[in-house]
């Protein structure tokens, strides 16, 4: 499929510099990083959630992180849930199923940035399909994002493996 025709004609009419990370077909932001041969701490993930009211916001995190979705709706002042994924085509038409890109902005979502993603000097972000991640610059990202409100909204990323004397969780 290649890019969503919205999120490329939000970069281009930003001024963003961008290049296109090719990887092979993959269900995650973190297993997209991981088949770019890119830092998952460097992938940003959309996270959608709704309140009680229907009201959408993307938390944005690095793909090696989850969302304190606990935390996300104690400073928004209410409740918070994740978005089932068949709500998600409704929002995001141009895009492929489960391929949301962090840009919000673009297709008219509030969003809430995590802290973290700003102390990296190159990210990748979604392009709306599952084998292409934009590769944007730490300045880019800024000018994306600077008028985003960021906030330390992540935590661990929990991982269920299974070992030979049991199952057990493992933090990441």
């Amino acid at each position: 499929m290649g890019m969503a025709l919205t999120v490329g004609q939000f970069l281009n009419s930003h001024n963003i510099d961008f290049d296109v990370t090719h990887h092979r077909h993959t269900d995650t932001s973190f297993s997209s990083a991981v088949s770019a041969h890119v830092p998952t701490a460097q992938v940003a993930k959309a996270v959608m959630l709704k309140d009680q009211k229907g009201e959408l916001l993307m938390a944005v995190v690095p793909s090696n992180r989850r969302v304190l979705i606990d935390k996300v709706s104690r400073m928004m002042g209410r409740p918070f849930y994740l978005i089932g994924e068949h709500e998600l085509s409704k929002v995001f038409q141009d895009c492929e199923p489960g391929a949301v890109p962090p840009l919000g902005q673009a297709y008219g979502v509030n969003m809430l940035v995590d802290e973290m993603l700003f102390a990296q000097d190159d990210l990748y972000i979604e392009s709306g399909d599952h084998e292409n991640l934009i590769h944007i610059d730490k300045t880019q990202f800024n000018k994306l994002m600077n008028d985003i409100d960021h906030k330390e909204i992540s935590g661990f990323r929990m991982l269920f493996t299974q070992a030979h004397d049991g199952r057990h969780w493992e933090w990441e």
